[in-house]
């Protein structure tokens, strides 16, 4: 297995990596600040995909995996509804919000890894959520026009009203595409092989297209490096922590 920074170069070659830590988020306050990586997400507003690794544990209240955010009317964000005992895939451009639900079953709380990805296009008009590479809903149409560069961008927590993390959290990406279903297929088999999203491999071929790329893989202090090309930085805030315990 491959250490942190090392890489192969065979052409058609599967790149990995030493997966040693995740996140630790204590549902109170814990988060990641992204805001440097805000024009990342702003590339990505009107054709992208996110993908984040999770393992939940149980809390009395919502829960956000990530959110990037505009203002009130341009934002999208994955997270868990807890009244209605759901995961909703979001996006809300123009003021228009759309978004697919999921009864996620024991998805939020069964101390298990699963892939959450959110897909979107503007010019194809759809909008789809995958947990652990299986489509969840319907696919979602009549999305709004957006407007406006991303400023805020926090994984573990909802800026409006808090809705903090609770659980671990690995291997969150952005692209500026929306990512086929056999690339996310591909993601998800080798997730737990410590693929490097940075190149391309089998049904991954959009690597190219990679605007950020954060493994949560230092161990150590209160910086989050983004491995895509862009080099931006996140913040690890309010005592966020490292754990042992990946995918």
């Amino acid at each position: 297995m491959l250490k942190l920074g090392n890489s192969l170069s065979l052409a058609g070659a599967k790149t990995t990596y030493s997966n040693d830590f995740s996140l630790s988020f204590d549902g109170t306050n814990d988060y990641v600040n992204l805001d440097a990586a805000a024009a990342s997400f702003t590339a990505a507003s009107t054709e992208g995909t996110v993908a984040i690794w999770a393992k939940s544990l149980t809390t009395s209240g919502s829960k956000t995996l990530f959110r990037a955010k505009v203002d009130a009317n341009n934002e999208f964000f994955i997270f868990w509804h807890n009244s209605s005992d759901e995961w909703r895939f979001t996006y809300k451009a123009g003021g228009t919000g759309k978004k697919v639900q999921y009864s996620a079953g024991t998805t939020d709380s069964d101390d298990a890894w699963h892939l959450f990805v959110m897909t979107w296009s503007a010019d194809g008009d759809v909008l789809k959520g995958y947990v652990d590479a299986t489509q969840v809903g319907s696919d979602v149409a009549s999305l709004g026009t957006w407007s406006g560069d991303i400023s805020a961008v926090d994984v573990g927590q909802n800026t409006s009203d808090g809705a903090y993390y609770k659980g671990l959290l690995d291997e969150f990406a952005v692209w500026n595409e929306p990512l086929t279903a056999a690339e996310i297929t591909a993601i998800y088999n080798g997730g737990r092989s410590s693929i490097d999203l940075t190149s391309n491999y089998g049904n991954y071929t959009s690597a190219a297209n990679l605007k950020g790329y954060w493994r949560f893989n230092e161990g150590t202090g209160t910086t989050a490096i983004d491995h895509s090309q862009n080099n931006l930085v996140g913040t690890l805030t309010n005592g966020t922590a490292y754990s042992t315990t990946t995918i």
